[in-house]
């Protein structure tokens, strides 16, 4: 109960902050409303000179968008802070948030929102909707992909801690949380397009299958229900394991004042 009132005010105080630069707040939703659209209308370039990649039709295809563009939205709408973790700890700022009773990462993912996300989660929630009255969806599937992708989200949270983590290891040689945009330019494809050794990766190492391809293919295609239980496990398990890796970094980690 204290951390959904805490959640609630930072979600208060992060729209105000929004509300100060209105225009650009707006401008800012367009803007990525009209990147959308002109990544569809590519899409649609390259379908009409092969009319099925891979076996997919330009429907399934942008059903895959879709379901990728909506879950890195609601990362970027709640979680995009996690990406400025290690900036945190390089200005000293990760201190003050140690000291405060309450949980670091949990300060820190809500400390900020991006407002240019609320963009591409409004076109994400209009393509879904429209891709699978095409593909004949019933309406419960649209509902199933919307409660997937509240723990599909997840992954991207999971993968910018860990490339934070990577990166401070590694003396910052490369901010490697911002590769968190790669692995969702990669999760907007069918892994039927990518390569064995690809596949492997993107079901069991790194798993950004699991944000689109996998729940197209055994919800939509196959109607294998049980996967509404099993996907949300793996993304639970997978940012619970990053999350304890997170928890013994901050163990060995040493205060700028050290």
């Amino acid at each position: 109960m204290r951390y959904l009132k805490l959640l609630f005010t930072y979600f208060k105080v992060n729209l105000k902050s929004l509300a100060v630069y209105d225009l650009d707040f707006y401008f800012a939703i367009i803007g990525m409303i009209v990147q959308n659209v002109l990544n569809i209308v590519a899409l649609r370039f390259i379908f009409n000179i092969v009319p099925r990649i891979s076996g997919y039709s330009f429907s399934q295809l942008l059903l895959t968008y879709a379901l990728a563009t909506l879950s890195f939205s609601i990362f970027r709408c709640f979680f995009i802070n996690a990406l400025n973790i290690s900036d945190y700890i390089h200005n000293g700022s990760l201190d003050t948030i140690l000291i405060k009773p309450v949980n670091p990462l949990f300060q820190l993912v809500n400390e900020r929102v991006d407002e240019d996300s609320w963009g591409d989660l409004l076109v994400a929630l209009l393509l879904l909707i429209v891709v699978d009255v095409q593909l004949h969806n019933p309406w419960y599937i649209t509902i199933m992909f919307i409660f997937i992708s509240l723990f599909t989200s997840l992954i991207f949270l999971a993968l910018a801690i860990l490339g934070n983590i990577v990166s401070l290891l590694s003396n910052g040689l490369a901010n490697l949380a911002e590769t968190t945009f790669d692995f969702f330019d990669m999760s907007k494809y069918p892994m039927a397009i990518y390569s064995m050794g690809f596949k492997i990766i993107m079901t069991f190492i790194l798993p950004i299958g699991w944000v689109a391809s996998i729940p197209q293919e055994r919800i939509a295609v196959k109607h294998e229900w049980i996967w509404l239980l099993i996907i949300p496990v793996v993304c639970i398990m997978f940012f619970v394991l990053i999350y304890q890796l997170w928890r013994v970094f901050l163990e060995k980690y040493q205060s700028t004042g050290s």
